[in-house]
């Protein structure tokens, strides 16, 4: 996923606008929002967080870039419903027409809102040729790198979801925690299938991603999966 969803790194976009005493809601319909896809994804289990996000990951870049956080969320959630078969595009356009009988949509909106249907696992370009890993969350699997070791983030250009930021790739870092083993979201989504692999958090310097013009204090720590990582050449260096 290289698309405008993964803006990390990039500038451009103006200053930010802070609203003082800003409220935790913007209109009545964003909090009960919230709590449905809370329930979907809590209680009801019909998708997982990592089938949200490459949903918003499908939006159209231009209606993406003009709406607000919870109409992303909306947007989404709308998306996963009718993927999985809980409603009808026709059920939504008329429950839009009933609640607001009035309001005409401009033919532009509607082509926008049209979300990029998710790629077919058997097409699929996977962030990794070959997955490693276990089909149970509770096998022991021996990471890797242990803390302490220099990785460095493989070069990739997924077509797919990703939890790989753009502005890390290719990077160094050192491996400062171990956090478990949690299902690749690469392979969950689309395919349904849950291989647990061992999460890093990896310690990036400002200066080795951004360059000179960072502040040198600076530093990213950012959790990643093992598939995401090889050897680092100083690790080669030192070994």
């Amino acid at each position: 996923m290289n698309g405008i969803h993964d803006v990390g790194g990039m500038d451009g976009f103006g200053p930010l606008q802070r609203e003082e005493n800003e409220p935790v809601f913007h209109a009545c319909w964003e909090g009960r929002l919230r709590s449905i896809l809370m329930l979907l994804n809590k209680k009801s289990r019909i998708y997982y967080v990592d089938e949200v996000r490459h949903a918003i990951e499908r939006i159209d870049p231009v209606y993406y870039m003009g709406a607000s956080y919870y109409q992303l969320w909306l947007l989404s959630a709308e998306t996963l419903l009718m993927d999985k078969g809980v409603l009808t595009e026709y059920e939504i356009r008329a429950r839009m027409d009933e609640l607001s009988p009035d309001v005409t949509f401009e033919p532009d909106l509607v082509r926008f809102r049209q979300v990029k249907p998710c790629v077919p696992s058997s097409v699929r370009k996977s962030t990794v040729e070959r997955s490693s890993g276990t089909e149970s969350p509770d096998d022991p699997i021996q990471p890797k790198y242990p803390i302490g070791t220099v990785v460095k983030v493989k070069v990739m250009a997924p077509t797919g979801h990703t939890r790989v930021p753009r502005y890390i790739r290719g990077k160094e870092g050192i491996v400062e925690a171990l956090h478990g083993n949690f299902a690749m979201p690469d392979l969950r989504v689309g395919t349904g299938i849950n291989v647990y692999q061992p999460v890093y958090r990896v310690l990036f310097e400002a200066r080795d991603i951004w360059g000179a013009d960072a502040f040198p204090e600076d530093k990213l720590y950012i959790e990643l999966w093992e598939d995401y990582l090889e050897l680092g050449g100083a690790a080669n260096e030192i070994g």
